[in-house]
């Protein structure tokens, strides 16, 4: 399983919607849909892991992979669970590495069961065909697999709220694929447009399957989730200005927070709130009255809710007015700037300059290099003269102009032009800046901002803190909405990491709406679409993400898994005869074609195109090569 993570995200999302549509189809086809699981073992070890399904007749299943965490799916058609097998026989031990969920998707045709395995990161897996038996080992991933700065991570994540109210109580269960140990409850107290909260925060775990924000209206008006550093806070909004009743603590499928409805409305002190909660271990609690505290609060409340101006100004104003006397009192007095250079090219570093001062800036011929810097809130020339020290070099400033020269050369003002030849170069060199010069005031202030903004986005997309940097985003696409980049991004983001299937859509639009033609944007749009069940309108957008030549190789895979899920199989097969015209045939392209034949009963066509898969030379699954041999050896193929 550590070979995914080499995966781009983006190409790992089309995989999923793409092959997951190609998988489930073989257990759709499959002759025998019936499989009655008589026995399972799950034998553990130190490191590893044995789980075995023991049936009485051939089972149609697929696997599929799930990311953030990495889960491992597996889907029987038809399968049932003879009676004596209870639900303690069929869980997985408790271990470090793995763990099991089991879902019946009784709205298929045949009913499937699907067992979802939940990996860590430090471990691969294989699934076997023994027989009749369905065996999946788990084992500690190989030295080769590894990279030198992989290390394992915690794959626990928040899948849900779950709520239960009655007369008397409101249980609001934090729900989660594994337990919740690592928690902090805390209260703060009601502000000018804020009612009393109650948070707690979570550390080492995902957000991306929670809803942002959840509507109870008990007690508690509504639940709100935000990221914090590698965990989340989950903020509990009062109903009244007086804070309620309530006890948390650690339930099977996550955490419950129980809420005392007998006395609503009246007051609780943060006292008494402490005493009820069940909290973490005292030493990870905040005292009250602690400045901390209410820094981290205020830090949530601009996170959940707060404009995203001020998400990336705060800490800069915070600190603007401790550093201020004393950049003052060493006579750096200009403008406050933050940069963050990464093996940046010297030159284009002082052409921001340019930008940053509106003076003139002359660089000499001999200074070269590369810069990585990162500063937050200094003044310019305060960052100037730290990058000048670090590339040994030397400014002189004077008419509205800053020369820039290595250390060990010398540097002499001209005091007439027309008598000194070396100047005439200088002009020449100052003539051409200026071309820079004047590109670079072609820029609004608004696209300048919107850089920065989108600057930060990326940085928080680095470390995965999509919520946030999607909002950095929309600032963005406010002050420059005619770049479609963002738009566009915004669309990867809410389709891809967040999940938000209707935001998605919203964005891909937003880029359609500056540029018809724009293919990528179309996708988003269809594939959106589709997931929302919008057909007619998936359809559409899905014929505008093939408009161009040649079209993307995902919009034609996409379209023609899209056309095959909704019975269109004539028009899937000219979608993928389109594919191979332009790129070739590969496993996943024949693969469908066989079984599109197939489900149209072309028998010999389907034969035929069985055949070719297994002659082709692509590296073939086992599970998918037996299950070709199966259909080739059907009747209703000959």
């Amino acid at each position: 399983m550590l070979k995914w993570l080499a995966k781009t995200k983006l190409a790992v999302f089309f995989a999923f919607c793409i092959l997951f549509t190609f998988q489930t189809d073989f257990a759709k086809s499959a002759t025998d849909v019936s499989y009655e699981i008589i026995d399972v073992t799950a034998t553990l070890t130190t490191d590893s892991l044995e789980y075995t399904l023991f049936g009485k007749s051939k089972p149609a299943y697929t696997v599929s992979e799930r990311f953030a965490p990495f889960r491992v799916v597996i889907d029987i058609a038809g399968a049932t669970l003879n009676s004596q097998i209870t639900e303690e026989k069929i869980a997985v031990p408790k271990n470090d590495f793995s763990s099991l969920a089991i879902e019946d998707l009784t709205d298929q045709t045949p009913h499937i069961k699907r067992l979802i395995f939940t990996l860590a990161d430090t471990h691969d897996y294989d699934v076997e065909l023994v027989g009749n038996d369905i065996k999946l080992s788990v084992t500690p991933g190989s030295a080769t697999n590894k990279t030198a700065d992989l290390t394992p991570v915690d794959v626990r994540s928040l899948t849900d709220f779950k709520v239960e109210s009655t007369p008397n109580s409101t249980t609001i269960t934090i729900l989660s694929n594994g337990p919740i140990d690592n928690y902090t409850v805390d209260t703060i107290g009601s502000g000018a447009n804020r009612p009393p909260r109650m948070y707690i925060d979570i550390e080492d775990v995902a957000i991306n399957e929670l809803v942002p924000e959840k509507q109870i209206g008990t007690s508690v008006d509504k639940v709100r989730v935000a990221a914090r550093g590698k965990g989340a806070r989950i903020v509990f909004d009062s109903a009244s200005q007086n804070l309620f009743t309530y006890t948390v603590a650690p339930s099977p499928n996550g955490l419950s927070v129980v809420i005392d409805e007998t006395n609503k409305g009246q007051t609780i002190s943060n006292e008494t709130a402490a005493n009820v909660a069940t909290a973490a271990p005292a030493s990870t609690t905040q005292p009250q009255g602690d400045t901390t505290l209410d820094a981290l609060i205020g830090s949530s409340e601009k996170l959940l809710s707060q404009d995203p101006d001020e998400i990336v100004e705060q800490a800069a104003q915070a600190q603007a007015s401790a550093l201020e006397d004393s950049f003052s009192f060493s006579g750096y007095k200009k403008q406050r700037i933050s940069v963050d250079f990464y093996k940046i090219d010297i030159h284009n570093v002082f052409r921001l300059f340019r930008q940053i001062t509106d003076l003139n800036i002359i660089v000499d011929e001999q200074v070269e290099g590369v810069l990585t810097l990162a500063l937050t809130d200094v003044p310019w020339d305060f960052a100037l003269d730290i990058i000048l020290n670090l590339m040994d070099l030397k400014k002189e400033e004077r008419f509205n102009t800053i020369v820039i020269y290595p250390a060990k050369k010398e540097f002499v003002w001209p005091t007439r032009a027309e008598n000194n030849l070396a100047f005439e170069a200088d002009v020449e060199v100052i003539e051409q800046e200026a071309l820079v010069i004047e590109k670079s005031n072609t820029l609004s202030k608004e696209i300048m901002l919107a850089k920065e903004f989108m600057a930060k986005a990326q940085d928080l997309e680095t470390r995965e803190e999509f919520e946030n940097a999607s909002l950095l985003y929309i600032k963005a696409l406010e002050l420059w909405p005619e770049n479609i980049k963002i738009s566009n991004k915004l669309a990867t983001l809410y389709l891809v990491n967040l999940g938000f299937n209707a935001k998605a859509v919203y964005y891909a639009k937003e880029s359609l709406k500056q540029d018809p033609q724009n293919a990528q944007a179309a996708l988003y749009a269809a594939i959106g679409s589709a997931n929302m069940q919008r057909i007619s309108e998936a359809k559409e957008y899905f014929s505008q993400s093939i408009s161009n030549s040649p079209p993307m190789k995902e919009a034609l895979i996409s379209f023609a898994a899209f056309s095959e899920n909704n019975s269109q199989n004539e028009a899937a097969l000219k979608l993928l005869d389109k594919y191979d015209s332009y790129y070739g045939e590969n496993l996943e392209t024949m693969v469908s074609k066989a079984r599109i034949l197939d489900k149209l009963g072309k028998a010999k066509e389907a034969t035929k195109q069985y055949q070719a898969i297994l002659t082709s030379g692509f590296q073939i699954r086992s599970d998918l090569k037996k299950y070709i041999e199966g259909r080739l050896a059907a009747k209703d193929l000959y």
